[in-house]
């Protein structure tokens, strides 16, 4: 996972953890971990859903469905400001509404990852899903990136549920770390597509000046 302090990624050094059976319900449960981010030393909160059960004299957790952070509040998550506000404040939205409910943090996501495609890459089809599948054979796309987004199918599970990618604004039932893995995914893309080249072309621009300053032709575009 990310820390929600620093945004590196992290293992969380985990100090301690209980589970609990839910009230009235004799096999789900809740489990309550806290540790400390190895990289920043800031405290870490979770929250873990999923079934109980009692083994070994003690209450654990199995097959977790969903985990929220309970602190920090919010997933220190920092959009760069070149990136368009027309996309940086949708990442907001459903980065703010993470730790309360994944399902609506990851209808947002995929709604704003196919809004990417249609407007920075001209790929609009029938679905997300078949557009992903274009996108990742643009020939210049890095391997890291088209293999990030690729994933979203396998990660959110299309196969079972094709409403994700037939509408992707539904709130729907999540994966395990889906929610979580759309917003890093979106993360890398926004950056591939908006920062890595405003940044390339401000270094050729200061290079143009030093060469003009010396007499010299600037850099073709």
């Amino acid at each position: 996972m990310r820390c929600p302090n620093c945004d590196v990624g992290m293992r969380l050094e985990i100090e301690g953890q209980a589970a609990y059976r839910s009230a009235g319900e004799a096999e789900r449960g809740l489990e309550l971990v806290y540790g400390f981010c190895p990289e920043c030393k800031h405290l870490v909160v979770i929250l873990k859903h999923g079934k109980y059960r009692w083994i070994d004299d003690r209450g654990e957790l199995a097959d977790i469905e969903r985990e929220e952070v309970l602190y920090p509040s919010l997933v220190a998550r920092v959009i760069d400001i070149r990136v368009p506000d027309k996309y940086r404040q949708p990442f907001n939205e459903a980065n703010s509404v993470m730790g309360v409910s994944p399902k609506a943090s990851a209808a947002l996501s995929r709604r704003l990852l196919q809004s990417i495609l249609w407007d920075e890459y001209n790929i609009k089809r029938r679905n997300l899903e078949t557009e992903i599948v274009e996108f990742i054979q643009l020939k210049d796309i890095p391997s890291d990136i088209a293999e990030a987004v690729d994933a979203v199918r396998n990660i959110g599970n299309f196969a079972a549920h094709p409403v994700k990618y037939m509408n992707t604004g539904e709130i729907v039932d999540v994966e395990p770390g889906e929610a979580e893995w759309l917003l890093d995914v979106l993360e890398a893309l926004l950056d591939f597509t908006f920062v890595r080249p405003a940044e390339v072309q401000e270094r050729k621009n200061r290079l143009n000046s030093k060469l003009i300053a010396l007499g010299k032709p600037p850099m073709k575009s």
